[in-house]
């Protein structure tokens, strides 16, 4: 079962439809009132070839977009849309401003129809979609199951860069934080109320606090935290647990997907947020029970391990909860060097 509305296809097919031949100018607004907010290849392909102006955004590394990506696809990557002159730590949010200032040097027009997509099961374009909808731009639509999808139905890339005509973009719409955004205040509060789930997205090692082996190298923790552990009480469930990351990229069905939270205590009725090392896993969960699900109170909390783990070891201002102690830990780190090293 392909996720979205049966109904807002065949009404976007009608309206493509009955365009002429040659380039078609839609209303963005008519388009955009069309769709769900995540759309099939096959729908993109004709979209792309139906709208006068759109802006086509890959969320990936340099060397992964230039081995092919969608005609006129312009490229960001994490770093791109980070805040990096307020923080002590990594991973925050742009703000507003350094948002216009981005959008503006890829050519964005204020309202534009943005189309998002990646390489890793939308985890990444999902983390700008996130961005754009807090400050105001919500005409924008993510490709279910991304460039794994798109070359999986034979659609064409291409390994020539675009040149972007730099513009003055605005952010045009309401901006949603209060609706969006957790900060370390509200999850606080949150360990001491029972209609609050927090949602811990990250992968087992990181949730447990184990040291671990990636790309050949033994690590205490992923790069960018202070120390090991979780936030007290959060519930675990890996982001990627709502992708077929083993066949197309796409999300599960709508049964699965609502299966795989509900078995675990993430209802409807409770007020969720999630985290994982930097807002980005957890910015994916997010869209998918905001979204997909229709959960109606879902917060990304923007600062999650990172900002975290840092007021801990440095301000004593939040708690954590480790599985392993100090030196626990630091015996099982020595093994996994040992087992690397062993592997050479």
């Amino acid at each position: 079962m392909k996720i979205g509305s049966c109904i807002h296809i065949f009404v976007l097919l009608l309206i493509i439809a009955f365009q002429p031949a040659c380039k078609r100018e839609i209303p963005v607004e008519t388009v955009v009132a069309a769709m769900p907010r995540i759309i099939e290849p096959a729908q993109a392909h004709r979209l792309l070839d139906s709208l006068r102006e759109v802006s086509i955004i890959e969320v990936s590394q340099p060397d992964d977009f230039a081995l092919g990506h969608l005609p006129g696809a312009l490229r960001l990557w994490r770093p791109d849309y980070e805040d990096h002159d307020n923080y002590p730590y990594e991973g925050m949010r742009a703000t507003q401003q350094q948002m216009e200032a981005l959008l503006s040097r890829l050519g964005v027009k204020s309202g534009q129809f943005i189309l998002l997509y990646d390489r890793s099961g939308n985890v990444e374009s999902l983390r700008l979609a996130w961005i754009l909808d807090l400050y105001g731009h919500r005409e924008w639509r993510i490709m279910n199951g991304g460039m794994v999808a798109w070359e999986q139905e034979g659609f064409p890339t291409t390994c020539e860069p675009s040149t972007p005509t730099a513009t003055t973009y605005r952010f045009a719409g309401a901006p949603a934080q209060e609706q969006m955004v957790a900060d370390m205040e509200e999850v606080l509060a949150a360990l001491q109320d029972t209609n609050v789930v927090l949602l811990d997205t990250r992968e087992e090692e990181e949730y447990l606090g184990w040291p671990y082996i990636d790309k050949g190298a033994a690590h205490p923790w992923k790069k960018g935290a202070a120390t090991f552990g979780r936030i007290p009480g959060a519930v675990h469930i890996n982001w990627s647990e709502a992708v077929e990351l083993d066949v197309d990229h796409r999300l599960k069905s709508l049964r699965a997907l609502r299966w795989n939270f509900t078995s675990r205590g993430i209802t409807p009725d409770k007020k969720i947020i999630t985290y994982c090392q930097s807002g980005v896993r957890s910015a994916h969960t997010t869209f998918v029970l905001k979204e997909v699900l229709g959960y109606p109170d879902v917060k990304n909390y923007d600062g999650s391990w990172i900002e975290w783990s840092y007021h801990y070891k440095n301000k004593q201002s939040v708690p954590i909860t480790q599985e392993l102690t100090e030196t626990e830990h630091q015996e099982r780190l020595m093994a996994l060097k040992k087992a690397v090293s062993a592997r050479l």
